[in-house]
């Protein structure tokens, strides 16, 4: 089986604490696989909303939308496994991104790791558009 490797930027941007719940563990008692990209759109809205980006502007009809996702498993979830999601940003183009996701399960192992790609968009037009510049201040910060 091919594995594509993330890598975890240096630079992490957020991070946003959460506890595994009874709702997200499946018939095997142990995280269910689709629960992480539930847990990813969390983050990636309250990553949004703590550096005051528009995730989507629903006045000018633009904002983000995702292109792909990838998830590298790297362990089991169980019931109450205190998680810390940390983002960092990789792979920024005039009208895209790749966030990147480190989930961390109770402050030592890494339970998985997933990237997406994110595409600015215009939703009246139909088409890409160029990243604001608020994105790339954040983005470029050293």
């Amino acid at each position: 089986m091919q594995r594509v490797k993330i890598e975890i930027p240096q630079r992490i941007l957020y991070s946003f604490p959460f506890t595994i719940t009874q709702a997200d563990i499946n018939i095997a008692e142990h995280m269910g696989n689709e629960r992480i990209l539930v847990f990813a759109n969390t983050v990636r809205e309250n990553f949004f909303a703590y550096f005051k980006l528009n995730y989507v502007d629903v006045e000018n009809k633009v904002g983000i939308i995702v292109a792909n996702h990838t998830i590298n498993y790297k362990s089991e979830g169980f019931l109450g496994d205190e998680i810390v999601c940390e983002v960092g940003v990789d792979t920024i183009t005039e009208c895209s991104f790749d966030l990147i996701f480190h989930f961390i399960k109770n402050q030592e192992r890494s339970l998985a790791v997933l990237r997406t790609g994110c595409v600015y968009f215009n939703f009246k037009e139909r088409k890409i558009n160029a990243l604001p510049d608020s994105y790339l201040q954040v983005f470029e910060k050293k």
